[in-house]
């Protein structure tokens, strides 16, 4: 593939992942003036369960793309392939659908953890099957979605990811023109999860087409051995992740959520940029795995330049994003809630900064199979994290649990780079250089950070 197909790859898959981000900027305040902040509140929580429980997809999207890219590599048919994709779709299918069965079972009973009026409560019961129903549908489209990317066909994903980001905002909305009740302004997000697994699925029926084959005992080891690491990872990784908001809406108040995820909502998403790069390049890095040296050189080139221009806007891009919080916040939400997201905002920018410079070791880690390794890491954090977030929401409040959120991702992001560097010794260069930009990048955020909000 020429490095400009490449550089539209991630042209496309930026755009994926951004767009959505800006139409959701757009529709956020017309929302919350709409629903009020309990209610936002709460579907806030409800796209943090379909995109958590969605994650937990025994790893087998990003197991395709693992195994898919380094294939044909290895020599391994197309045909034995395409078994083996299929064998992952309806082991996932299974699975998916007995997980949604436990959420149904599970989800009105954690609601009650949670401190809300009771016409709203009652709201809230009534739609939690309708969250549970779209982790079936958010996994199908994680699996066709990491076919699709292994054959770098990143067109064919943003067609259907693109419209499906956009209607993840923009349908909640529109429900809110006719109703506030939170059980039809749910169940959009489930129309909006079973167009999207439908689209996928079409665009990827090539990669699926049922081939007359065994049950391919080999493929579907290797993808659940890469994936049932992975699993671990999305299990852990997004409750470190989004607990925070789970705490403040029981330990605080469930209005103190809508103060602390418009903020996050907004800056936690900015990691979108890199993920859709890192994307791009983790099956060019798997195709490499069983190359021999210095043999797809195009690769490697294509690799470091996209750091590069990475570390070049991401940085600098971070720490205006920091500074401008204040102003950005009252043009966006209004100046009295922007008084008390301000200082969650800058802080929550510091992780922000870090993470996303994670996803360069972290890709590589993954696109040589060692998922392994960050699944141990997360699973060390995990403890400690809950512990240190309890006690900075108890002594500092909201912005207690944005500090204590950043320092858990840069302690991340250091385990992370250390680890690569000890496998990746061919990567030693681009390791070290990222590290020490985004130390700098990162001394200058938090100097942002103790600065006023006005």
């Amino acid at each position: 593939m020429r490095s400009r197909d490449h550089v539209f790859n991630i042209g496309i898959n930026v755009t994926g992942m951004v767009l959505p981000m800006l139409v959701g900027v757009m529709v956020v305040p017309g929302l919350l003036q709409r629903l009020g902040q309990e209610r936002f509140g709460v579907l806030a929580l409800g796209w943090v369960l379909v995109g958590y429980f969605g994650s937990l997809d025994l790893g087998m999207g990003r197991a395709l793309t693992q195994y898919l890219s380094s294939a044909d590599e290895a020599g391994i048919s197309r045909r034995e392939q395409a078994a083996v994709a299929c064998a992952a779709r309806r082991l996932l299918g299974g699975f998916s659908l007995g997980l949604a069965l436990l959420l149904s079972l599970l989800l009105p009973w954690l609601v009650n953890f949670i401190e809300m009026p009771t016409e709203l409560n009652a709201q809230t019961q009534a739609a939690t099957p309708l969250l549970a129903l779209a982790v079936p549908l958010a996994n199908w489209f994680a699996c066709s979605a990491g076919a699709l990317e292994a054959r770098s066909r990143f067109g064919a994903v943003n067609s259907v990811r693109i419209p499906a980001g956009v209607a993840n905002f923009v349908a909640p909305w529109m429900t809110s023109l006719f109703t506030t009740d939170l059980f039809w302004v749910i169940g959009s997000l489930l129309v909006v999860r079973l167009a999207g697994a439908l689209g996928m699925a079409w665009r990827a029926r090539p990669e699926f087409a049922q081939p007359a084959l065994q049950w391919p005992s080999t493929g579907i080891r290797q993808l659940l051995r890469f994936g049932g690491w992975m699993t671990v990872s999305n299990l852990i990784g997004p409750v470190m992740s989004y607990f925070d908001r789970f705490a403040i809406a029981a330990w605080v108040t469930v209005a103190a959520v809508t103060h602390y995820t418009v903020p996050f909502d907004v800056i936690s998403r900015l990691p979108m940029v890199p993920i859709a790069i890192m994307g791009v390049l983790l099956p060019l890095l798997a195709q490499t795995r069983h190359s021999a040296p210095g043999t797809r050189p195009q690769h490697y080139t294509t690799i470091t330049r996209t750091v590069d221009l990475l570390l070049v806007c991401w940085i600098p891009g971070l720490v205006m994003t920091a500074w401008l919080g204040p102003w950005l916040l009252a043009w966006w939400v209004g100046s009295d809630l922007a008084a008390a997201s301000t200082p969650i905002w800058r802080w929550l920018a510091v992780g922000v900064l870090v993470n996303g410079l994670a996803h360069l070791p972290f890709t590589l880690l993954q696109s040589q199979g060692r998922t392994d390794i960050i699944a141990k890491i997360h699973l060390a954090e995990l403890i400690p994290y809950i512990f240190f977030l309890w006690w900075a929401i108890i002594q500092y409040g909201l912005v207690g649990a944005a500090v204590m959120w950043s320092v858990r991702t840069s302690i991340d992001t250091a385990l992370i780079f250390s680890s690569a560097l000890r496998h990746f010794p061919n990567w030693r260069q681009s390791l070290i250089k990222t590290t020490f930009i985004g130390l700098v990048g990162a001394l200058l955020t938090i100097w942002i950070a103790f600065l006023p909000a006005n």
